[in-house]
């Protein structure tokens, strides 16, 4: 069951939200059809493309950590205001491990650079979640983990930002 549901009436918010399956090739059309949106709501051609990295980055973390078959779904929902969007991606939730990674890496500005108690080293090149370039291309980055593990992300960008890039 495919659910979409695109509010594009008069004025902003435009929201859309929709699931689809847990699976990476349904990415590349969500963060283009998102890039295509902003394009057309007037955001510079800049600010979509690294929008749609940040989609990439927050859907990808979902499909391989946060669905544990092929079943599993990604919900998504975009909001487009005038001044900022906001993209909301929640799962099923992975492993403990895998929550665990993720709530370091949201909490730890030096996640890819420090070993933590454990001495336990994250390789960016093989464990990296994204969450990173996620955080450096935008205003607020927020993680919800339910007592189910549904993981939520959400992320705020603003059209005139503060950070450098």
């Amino acid at each position: 069951k495919k659910d979409v549901y695109l509010h594009m009436g008069e004025g902003f918010p435009y929201r859309l939200k929709f699931t689809f399956p847990g699976n990476l090739d349904y990415i590349f059309p969500v963060r283009k059809f998102i890039s295509d949106m902003l394009l057309i709501n007037n955001y510079s051609q800049k600010f979509a493309y690294r929008s749609e990295v940040i989609v990439d980055e927050i859907c990808s973390n979902a499909v391989m950590y946060g669905c544990k078959s092929t079943d599993d779904q990604v919900e998504f929902v975009c909001e487009v205001f005038p001044d900022k969007m906001e993209i909301q991606v929640k799962d099923r939730g992975g492993s403990i491990k895998d929550i665990e990674r993720l709530r370091i890496a949201l909490k730890n500005d030096d996640y890819y650079t420090k070993k933590d108690n454990r001495n336990f080293s994250l390789d960016i090149e093989s464990n990296c979640l994204g969450i990173e370039i996620v955080r450096l291309l935008s205003e607020e980055i927020e993680l919800d983990i339910d007592e189910d593990n549904v993981t939520t992300i959400r992320v705020v960008r603003k059209r005139k930002s503060n950070k450098k890039g």
